[in-house]
């Protein structure tokens, strides 16, 4: 907090003037028959003053001793100087009326000081004026330290609210009062005085205005759709759901978590629904979240999205485990929307806590049951009859008052469409597009329905359904209206619309359409940028023989022969940009505001310039009756290419922004190619029905064609769907080495990708076959000194050091890093980088010193060129830290290594905790190195608090055979050691002795387990047990270092297993 003496002191001395001008303005009272009203409302004015200074005094004695949540702590200890400030100045001002009253009550004769000679003496002194002003001023800080009070009151509710059980809805009250109090403060004081005149009076405002979003304490708000503006009826279910979801919690362990289900038909309203109470009661929630409960698939992506926010790793299960560990604290609602599946599904969406607010929407009656709060479900059919007419008519925007005409046949409308909701919107928005009126809508009504009824469902063979129906007629007419407009914005939106339904329906993005116009341009420099990095260093590249040379000219005419009249299929509103000027990003946004003005697409709550269609649309803009098999392929294929260009491949892809971008993408490419799969089906199946004699459509597999699945591959790989990603990418690399040859440089790239995929994949022998391939290949296509060869290089080492094979590994790391400094110089990042892994092999050669000694290179540049806080500058420092903990733990150290891994490894944890949660696979890495250096230093249970949560983390998302548990189970057994916990120890280490015995019998991992495991032995007395392992471990060690390796005379050291030698390095060891 602000130093307690100024504030105490401030309060002190603006107390000390205010009774001394008090009792000369009162004696002035008692000394005279007539007293002026100005002296009379100054005296109330101080007094005034005295109560508010005496509450800002209590307020800051108060909160010294209260607990704040360190989130809190700086806003109020900016807050607390700006009221020093305030205080001071407030002092001077007052003092300053102090001395000017007594100067003019001394100007006169001092034997008659009454009223009017006072004034007198004012008028005559010019006086009066100044007075007025510092009355004004006196004022105006006056209600700053009222800010104060009111900003004070926020915090400490806030911190009130962590530990009642009152309401989280009245303490939000409580709390929005108080905020809308501070703000109005604010405003008073702005208007009163300039505050860039009143230096103290700025910092009040400026430190009030940061408490003021403290007011308001709904800190994440999504859900599926936002709420229509004329959003009618539903009004007693609404006020119920409130009364039984938003009551205060209880204190009783046992209560269950409150689950709500709402139940209908299609179209009758029900996310609507849930979007309009979540939004009345929005500040009964700390968070509100949705899941698209539709298909698993889609509840694995909203699970993802939802990750970021509680920085928690992108699966199910993490979510899950975050929003349980939330607590009464930061209530949380859940809207698990279109849960028409079984279930199963659905109750896989519950946290395991009874914790949470849960609300379901869904069209199966067998999910009632799964509410736990009494009525437990709405059923939904259409809306009562008066709010049907009030709603077809708001949509229609029908003049008011509505005349008894237009409510007769607004009542005729909604018995035909069924009182459902969605229908009757969209029956106002046709009459509210002049394509009919209220007396003729149901003529062109019967007249659209009759041509939906002679087509079918796409995906079964029965009639299109009577409910379905009544909603699609709609549809059609808004479609119509939209048609004869005949402008560009009309035939813009309607190919928007028929790419919308091909797209998934929830979070369509318009960053989508202008990447896909930006992007290509930048693959073109890109593309550039490497031909002339590459003819650089053509002179190092190796000669080709006649029969490469053949290949590559067969190669490049078939190529251009297969693009010779291809043209990408794309909309006007992309395909009509001209090659060098940007895109018409206004173009595109009158698009969607055609199809948003017709309710046939709505915004999405809580991110901008984003988009959702509802369902029904989204399946009728898909199946009109015009859209044949043939259109959909077409309209499929450039759905397919906008997404395709709007991806870009490393390294052009490399910011967190792209990051996040790529991961929304996942459920529109998923889609996306499940429609091309069944479209393919269709045709396959007509011709054989029919017995046609023209093939199958396919779609070319041209270059852009191979682009485009390697593009979406990234995104399934992103998404964690790395069996889909690899099927993709394996298709890909088969295709290149037929047809493109291994000697390529696309057939590297996607080699090299699809080795990364194996190693997601833990087929690490596969992966590191493919990077010596993909190294191979480039060395015979661009020559060993080429940069790009000396980063496969660099690659590939790093994937020797991971399976284990050190010295290999460090002889490739060396030849990448002395030509990386040879080709680009020994200060470019890349050498940099290069460095890092080097440094890593080296150390594990047991070169202790020279590992640090690289390391501490890289990590210097590195935080010299890219900053402190950088990742490549996290991942050197990381490295830095485990050379010194290597060294020592070696016992082959000097003063400080210990502690000098600590500092850095400290540091490292803390920033990757703060940039990427605490469950990132970056931040679970640097928590267990920081445990095992805890753990050596003797502080056992730092570092177990530190290791378990990850480890735990570990198990939950990748299983306990996983090489990466198995590496945390080993160090988990070291740390056991260091704690003295030798029989539990001994059963982890025999576990991953024995895990990794069938894979990799001589890995270091599993060496290093044996080594630990023996020494466990020796300790709890069982010798015998040892004789075997240790004739193991000792042959394995030389045979993968060689004989002579420092390594094996480490290990032949008496004192290395001894019993007597301590698992914890003394003090002079650190």
């Amino acid at each position: 907090m602000a130093d307690p003496f100024s504030v105490v002191a401030g309060t002190a001395g603006l107390a000390d003037v205010c009774i001394r001008l008090t009792k000369f303005l009162k004696h002035a009272k008692d000394e005279f028959r007539a007293v002026d009203q100005e002296l009379e409302d100054l005296f109330e004015e101080i007094e005034s003053l005295r109560s508010t200074n005496e509450l800002v005094k209590q307020s800051y004695t108060q909160g010294s001793v209260a607990l704040v949540d360190s989130d809190h702590q700086q806003i109020i200890n900016t807050h607390w100087r700006a009221t020093q400030n305030t205080l001071a100045s407030c002092w001077r001002v007052t003092e300053q009326i102090e001395e000017l009253l007594k100067d003019v009550a001394n100007a006169g004769s001092g034997k008659h000081v009454k009223l009017d000679q006072l004034r007198r003496w004012l008028k005559q002194q010019s006086k009066e004026e100044i007075l007025s002003a510092l009355r004004e001023r006196l004022k105006a800080h006056q209600i700053a330290l009222q800010l104060s009070l009111s900003a004070v009151s926020i915090i400490y509710s806030r911190t009130t609210q962590q530990t009642s059980l009152r309401s989280y809805s009245d303490l939000s009250k409580s709390v929005q009062n108080l905020g809308s109090d501070l703000e109005s403060k604010i405003s008073s004081l702005e208007n009163i005085i300039n505050v860039s005149t009143e230096r103290s009076l700025k910092l009040a405002i400026e430190s009030a205005q940061k408490v003021v979003p403290l007011a308001f304490l709904n800190n994440h708000f999504f859900t599926p759709q936002t709420v229509s503006s004329i959003f009618t009826g539903r009004e007693r279910e609404l006020e119920l759901l409130k009364q039984h979801l938003t009551s205060p919690p209880s204190s009783n362990p046992l209560e269950t978590q409150k689950r709500f289900v709402i139940y209908g038909l299609a179209g009758s309203g029900k996310t609507q629904f849930c979007s309009k109470f979540a939004s009345d009661n929005r500040q009964s929630y700390w968070g509100v979240f949705w899941i698209n409960a539709s298909s698993k698939e889609h509840v694995e992506q909203s699970f993802s999205t939802i990750s970021t926010i509680g920085k928690v790793a992108a699966n199910q299960a993490a979510v899950k485990s975050w929003l349980s560990s939330l607590g009464p604290q930061q209530p949380w609602l859940l809207i698990i929307d279109n849960a028409d599946g079984d279930d199963l599904l659905v109750e896989e969406c519950f946290p395991d806590s009874n914790v949470g607010t849960i609300l379901i929407t869904t069209r199966n009656p067998l999910l009632k049951t799964l509410g736990t709060v009494r009525p437990r479900y709405f059923e939904f059919h259409g809306l009562k009859e008066n709010n049907s007419i009030e709603l077809l008519l708001n949509a229609a925007d029908e003049t008011l008052p509505w005349i008894e005409p237009s409510i007769n046949c607004a009542r005729t409308i909604a018995k035909a469409m069924g009182y459902l909701p969605l229908a009757l919107m969209h029956a106002g928005k046709a009459i509210l597009a002049r394509l009919c009126t209220l007396e003729t809508y149901l003529d062109f009504f019967e007249k659209s329905w009759a041509r939906i009824r002679q087509t079918k469902e796409p995906e079964v063979a029965t009639s299109v359904s009577d409910t379905n129906a009544t909603i699609y007629s709609s549809y059609e007419l808004i479609h119509q209206s939209i048609s004869a407009k005949k402008t560009r914005a009309s035939e813009d939106a309607l190919d928007l619309l028929k790419i919308f339904s091909f797209l998934d329906r929830q979070s369509i993005k318009l960053e989508i359409f202008s990447r896909a116009a930006s992007n290509p341009k930048l693959e073109a420099m890109e593309g550039m940028r490497k031909e002339n990095e590459r003819k650089a260093y053509r002179q190092s590249r190796p000669r080709h023989t006649w029969t490469q040379v053949a290949r590559d000219i067969v190669i490049r005419a078939v190529s251009l022969l297969n693009q010779l009249g291809h043209r990408p299929v794309l909309p006007k509103f992309l395909s009509e940009t001209p090659g060098p000027a940007p895109f018409d990003e206004l173009r595109l946004r009158e698009a969607f505001n055609v199809l948003f003005q017709m309710s046939l697409v709505s915004t999405s709550t809580g991110v901008a310039d984003c988009y959702s269609m509802h369902a029904a649309v989204h399946l009728w803009a898909r199946h009109r009756p015009e859209m044949t098999l043939a259109e959909q392929a077409i309209w499929c294929q450039t759905t397919a290419t906008i997404l395709s260009r709007a991806i870009l491949l490393p390294p052009l892809n490399d910011t967190e922004g792209d990051e996040i971008f790529r991961r929304d993408l996942l459920p529109h490419v998923r889609h996306v190619q499940q429609i091309e799969r069944a479209i393919q089906n269709r045709f396959a199946k007509n011709r054989e029905s029919r017995r046609k004699l023209f093939p199958i459509p396919q779609p070319s597999m041209n270059s852009d064609r191979l682009v485009q699945l390697v593009k979406f591959s990234l995104i399934y790989a992103q998404g964690h769907q790395l069996e889909e990603a690899e099927k993709l990418q394996s298709f890909v690399a088969h295709f290149a080495v037929r047809y493109l040859g291994m000697y390529n440089v696309r057939t590297i790239g996607i080699i090299r990708l699809l080795s990364w995929t194996y190693w997601q994949l833990v087929r690490v022998n596969e992966a590191v076959e493919l990077q010596k391939r993909a190294l191979d290949a480039c060395v015979q296509v661009l020559g060993r000194e080429n940069p790009e060869t000396l980063q496969i290089m660099d690659s590939y080492g790093s994937c020797l050091w991971l399976q284990g094979r050190v010295p290999e590994a460090r002889r490739v790391h060396t030849s990448a890093v002395e030509g990386l400094a040879k080709t680009l110089g020994d200060d470019h990042t890349q050498t940099l980088k290069a460095m890092g892994g080097l440094g890593r092999a080296v150390g594990k050669d047991f070169d202790f010193t020279e590992a640090i000694g690289i390391q501490s290179r890289a990590f210097t540049s590195l935080k010299n060129k890219l900053g402190a806080s950088h990742s490549a500058t996290l991942e050197a420092m990381d490295n830095l830290a485990m050379a010194h903990f290597d060294r020592a733990a070696y016992r082959q150290g000097q003063p400080g290594d210990l502690d000098h891994a600590l500092e850095l490894e400290s540091e490292v944890f803390a920033m990757r905790r703060e940039s990427f949660g605490r469950e990132h696979y970056h931040t679970l890495w640097s928590g267990l190195n920081l445990a095992r250096i805890r753990a050596i230093r003797g502080e056992i249970d730092e570092a177990l608090s530190t290791f378990l949560p990850g480890h735990a983390v570990v198990r939950r998302d990748l299983g306990e055979t996983h090489f990466i548990y198995l590496f945390g189970e080993l160090h988990h057994g070291r740390i056991l050691m260091c704690a003295g916990r030798y029989e539990e120890a001994e059963q982890v280490l025999l576990k991953v002795v024995d895990s990794h015995k069938e894979n990799n019998g001589r890995h270091p991992d599993r060496l290093l387990a044996m080594f630990s495991l023996i020494k466990c032995r020796n300790v709890l007395g069982k010798e015998d047990q040892t004789t075997g392992l240790l004739e193991e471990l000792t042959e394995s060690t030389k045979a993968l270092f060689g004989a002579d390796h420092a390594a094996v005379r480490y290990l032949l050291e008496e004192r290395t297993l001894s019993k007597d030698t301590s698992d914890v390095l003394n003090e002079s060891e650190r």
